[in-house]
């Protein structure tokens, strides 16, 4: 019999998105060994970069991290936190250190080892990079500038050394800045002896808490058992959520490029092999997952962020008659024809607008709950969900715009929107359920605010415009021009709201790979020691981290994203003998950011029947994809097929940088609408050729 041999919680998909506390606790009825949770993602916008501020309401954050060390208090192993503040740069990390100093304080918490490990990069280190010609696309863009680069914050992605280095100093407590979020959880398993490839999956499955999950959701825990065998079982605390080998596989693909090849500093985590299975109803597991310690670029790399300033920005919401729609360009954004995506909604689909309002006696409190209604509506699960990346796409980053109403009161609003079928036949009880957990978790915030959510549509259309310039006066004015060009065509309806000042606007700059191992080695990532006695830390040491090689060097399989497992062309004979949508086909249908410059659509079939019919019928070969979603064949980065999981994942050149100006969906959450839409023609049963051979 195996033997159990580490075993670890995440606490949630991102501190701040709040989690039961009920659910850590039945987890801590076990073994654990360490508490984890990312702490932070680009996904939001370079906004948080940029400013330093944390995407998540300051009391969320606090709350999370208050249930993270009472948890962390009752157990022997580490409390590790990865990109703090969300950004991870220094100022979102210096935040972090000040909320964690008034937990401590509260808590009673002494003489315990905390580890701070910082992630920015001076923006001259990279200049001199830029200019030697060592800096490595990851993708489409974003073209660099010296100059962009000499006003931004940058920052480096951390792998598994720095936290490491960290664990072997001591530390308790880790809040480390920019990291790779799978580099927290497999940090301290490969650390004690955990096979690299096994840990680094299983980090990949941790690392947004229980969205892994069917319902799978953000905001609630997910454990994961390691045993002497190479196997590894994911359960949920809550026993309303269930693990599946479809939902740990189709986890696997998330947010990645690729579906069985993932790069990281250290090397790639090949998955071509991998084994998913079922303990029992509520437990899945994987094996056979292997580490590759692979050629150039890896090891060493280490992908960079940067975000600088742009402006200041102006919006306005303007409520519309259907009849005028017609005379609205088509360039400007409308709530009820384009505004999830820049192509208006098709004949049969429906786009819904989803204006979240809040308003109260302090800004603060709008803000907070306004903050709270949109968390908690984006990432709610509930059964029968297809799009599990996110129910609603917002346009702005920061996605919530504060001001003082006529009436003296504050107000706070958060624009969005959703084509998504499946969501907006659920929207009543969702939205129903939103409030009750916020209620449970959260009371003062509907007590001390109160809202409503707008709902536009073709019927009741809502239009955004917003402007951004450094110029406050040339602001006004562009924006005053842009809402006199609408309103000479059309009239505005009441309830309107129109120019808002809203958050700074910033761009990315920079998001390619360092290669100068001696910088990375030598300069990056440094670790600093306390000693925490409540709020007071006293500084006790410093040094960098220590690197090592991990992984195989006897791979034999294909480690190139471009070929393996790639879909080929091959046209089925004859005709079709039916058609079936690929609504009742598959049991996942979603889109997802993959970095600032890729987008990434998993499709899961409910069976090996349906996965091999949507093969066969030749719909997501590459050329095709690119034909279905109206772009040129070289912007398709790969149409790949998935047997260990019955999927096929599509990846694509973004159409924009993520949380441009002319952004629609920040986390790309909601352009799957055109591929949820489809039909597949049932050819006669033959193999399908899925290989690119």
């Amino acid at each position: 019999m195996a033997k159990l041999i580490y075993r670890v919680v995440s606490a949630c998909g991102a501190l701040g998105y709040g989690f039961p506390k009920a659910s850590l606790q039945k987890a801590l009825e076990g073994r654990i060994d360490a508490v984890i949770s990312d702490a932070g993602s680009m996904d939001a916008g370079p906004y948080y970069l940029g400013t330093g501020e944390e995407y998540f309401e300051r009391e969320a954050v606090k709350a999370d991290f208050r249930h993270m060390v009472q948890a962390g208090e009752t157990i022997d192993g580490p409390v590790i936190l990865g990109s703090c503040g969300m950004a991870g740069g220094n100022r979102n990390l210096d935040w972090m250190i000040a909320l964690a100093k008034e937990v401590f304080d509260e808590l009673g918490v002494k003489d315990r080892a905390v580890a701070v490990i910082r992630s920015e990069l001076d923006p001259a280190s990279v200049i001199a990079e830029l200019r030697a010609g060592a800096l490595r696309p990851t993708g489409a863009g974003p073209e660099l500038d010296e100059d962009a680069l000499r006003e931004s914050t940058i920052v480096g992605q951390m792998g598994i050394h720095p936290l490491i280095t960290a664990l072997e100093g001591g530390a308790k407590y880790i809040l480390a800045g920019r990291s790779c979020d799978i580099a927290l959880f497999a940090s301290d398993m490969i650390r004690r002896g955990v096979e690299p490839g096994l840990a680094y999956h299983v980090g990949h499955v941790l690392e947004c808490g229980a969205l892994a999950c069917d319902p799978g959701s953000p905001s609630d825990c997910l454990v994961a058992e390691i045993y002497d065998d190479g196997t590894a079982l994911f359960v949920a605390p809550d026993a309303s959520r269930r693990c599946t080998p479809y939902s740990i596989a189709a986890h696997s693909l998330y947010e990645e490029s690729h579906p069985q090849l993932q790069f990281y500093p250290e090397g790639i985590l090949a998955m071509e092999h991998t084994e998913f299975f079922a303990r029992d109803a509520r437990t899945a597991g994987i094996r056979n997952s292997q580490f590759v310690h692979a050629g150039k670029p890896w090891p060493w790399s280490i992908k960079l962020e940067g975000a600088r300033y742009l402006g200041k920005r102006k919006v306005s919401l303007v409520n519309l008659d259907p009849a005028d729609l017609p005379r609205v360009p088509g360039d400007i954004l409308v709530y009820g024809r384009n505004g999830v995506q820049a192509v208006p909604v098709q004949e049969g689909g429906r786009e819904l607008g989803l204006i979240v309002e809040t308003c109260a006696a302090t800004a603060d409190a709008a803000q907070t709950l306004a903050s709270l209604l949109t968390h908690y509506l984006i990432h709610y699960g509930y059964p029968g969900r297809k799009a599990t990346a996110g129910n609603i796409a917002y346009p702005l980053s920061p996605n919530l715009v504060s001001f003082r109403r006529e009436d003296g009161l504050y107000g706070a609003i958060v624009p969005s929107g959703t084509r998504d079928p499946v969501f907006q036949a659920n929207y009543a009880r969702i939205k129903d359920a939103v409030i009750e957990l916020i209620q449970a978790e959260f009371p003062d915030a509907l007590r001390d605010a109160s809202w409503q959510i707008h709902e536009a549509s073709a019927s009741r259309p809502v239009a955004l415009l917003r402007t951004t310039d450094r110029d406050a006066g040339q602001l006004a004015l562009r924006h005053r021009a842009d809402l006199d060009r609408l309103l000479a065509l059309v009239a505005a309806r009441e309830g309107s709201r129109m120019n808002l000042d809203a958050g700074d606007a910033y761009a990315w700059t920079l998001y390619h790979l360092l290669q100068n191992e001696d910088l990375i080695k030598n300069r990056m990532f440094p670790i600093t020691y306390f000693r925490a006695n409540g709020a007071e830390w006293t500084g006790c040491g410093q040094e960098q981290p220590r690197y090592y090689d991990i992984g195989t060097t006897r791979y034999d399989g294909n480690l190139d994203d471009r070929t393996l497992s790639l879909i080929a062309d091959a046209p089925p004979d004859g005709k079709p003998q039916g058609e079936k949508p690929l609504l009742d086909m598959a049991v996942v249908i979603r889109s997802k950011d993959a970095g600032i410059n890729r987008l990434t659509f998993d499709i899961v079939f409910n069976s090996a029947a349906d996965y091999e019919t949507a093969l066969r019928s030749n719909v997501f070969c590459p050329a095709n994809v690119a034909r279905l979603l109206g772009m040129a064949p070289e912007h398709v980065v790969g149409a790949f097929f998935v047997d260990s999981c019955n999927a096929i994942k599509l990846t694509i050149d973004r159409p924009n940088i993520s949380a441009s100006p002319d952004e629609r969906d920040v986390f790309g959450a909601q352009q799957q609408a055109v591929i949820e839409r489809l039909s597949i023609p049932h050819y006669a049963e033959r193999l399908a050729m899925a290989s690119a051979l």
